[in-house]
């Protein structure tokens, strides 16, 4: 078996089928299996198995998903595995566009709006795109980039993400179960740390259905930028510093607001020139929502900076108090 497709979902409906649909008629270029884990939901299994028997579906009880990655782990019979998010659409022919022969031990791409994607969605997702607004982070989102084979953690998302399985069986990483989100990160800096090759390549994407709502947008930056604290204060790099360079952002506002500064008042009005242009260039207009959507973003993602921030030093203080 070449690699396996290992999918961890609960409660997705529509979408998800699609996801499947999506996978089963791609075309068949070395032998591969699907492997999904309905982690805690029943709902629609046999609907699935009638409409997709060439699948495995595995029901658990509800745990974290990173649980549920290792058992579809230990599951798999493939060279390499491939996790793939339940809200995620493969285009045609995407498992050609991937070279096996290249040496990596991970493999990653971005994840685009979705070919359906309304028009606020679209703008979600070219905001998701800009390095003005994600930072390094926007390779993720954007296939506007060029290939790497020095990638980092910060470049992949877990909806879209190769490895050879013999990094769990003989190097024997694993998820880490405790965690409810950016467990793939967690992972990944331990991969890097042992010397393991990581690969970007902008064209090995995937569709996904950005949300239209601003308040389930925010929860999940607010989420990411929380966890990406969190993941610095558990295993330090002085790289992963630009991670905070948001905080530059909203100092800048603070400043304003309470003591205006002619330079100051500049840089963010150039800031916000330079947002606009770059929304005429990915979007094909000039958008205020494209804008806009700059601002909330990194105040979300502050929000969440922030209360990681917060958290950690809690930790830290009660790790120093048990000492003393």
């Amino acid at each position: 078996m070449k690699f396996s497709i290992l999918i961890v979902t609960f409660n997705r409906k529509k979408i998800f089928f699609e996801c499947l649909q999506s996978i089963s008629i791609q075309s068949q270029v070395v032998p591969f299996e699907v492997i999904v884990v309905l982690n805690g939901d029943l709902t629609n299994l046999d609907k699935y198995k009638s409409n997709f028997p060439q699948f495995k579906f595995i029901h658990i009880t509800q745990t974290t998903k990173a649980n549920a990655r290792n058992i579809a782990i230990n599951k798999a019979q493939g060279e390499y595995l491939y996790f793939l998010g339940d809200d995620c659409i493969l285009p045609d022919n995407h498992f050609k566009k991937i070279n096996f022969d290249l040496n990596w031990d991970v493999l990653g791409g971005p994840d685009l709006p979705s070919q359906k994607a309304s028009n606020l969605q679209a703008i979600f997702g070219a905001a998701l795109a800009s390095p003005l607004c994600m930072g390094p982070s926007f390779k993720r989102h954007s296939r506007h980039s060029s290939y790497e084979n020095k990638a980092t953690e910060g470049q992949l998302n877990i909806g879209n993400l190769w490895f050879k399985k013999s990094i769990f069986t003989e190097d024997e990483f694993k998820f880490n179960g405790l965690l409810f989100k950016n467990e793939e990160h967690y992972l990944l800096k331990e991969v890097l740390l042992q010397n393991k090759i990581i690969h970007y390549d902008p064209n090995l994407f995937v569709y996904l259905e950005r949300t239209p709502h601003f308040e389930k947008l925010g929860a999940a930056l607010i989420r990411s930028g929380k966890c990406r604290a969190l993941t610095f204060f558990t295993s330090p790099n002085k790289m992963d510093l630009i991670y905070f360079s948001p905080w530059i952002f909203l100092a800048l506002i603070f400043f304003n607001l309470f003591n205006p500064n002619f330079f100051f008042m500049t840089s963010i009005i150039l800031y916000i020139g330079v947002i606009f242009i770059l929304g005429i260039t990915t979007i094909r207009r000039p958008s205020l929502y494209f804008v806009l959507l700059h601002f909330f973003i990194l105040t979300c993602y502050n929000i969440g900076l922030i209360k990681g921030c917060w958290i950690s030093f809690g930790n830290i203080c009660k790790k120093t108090f048990i000492k003393i």
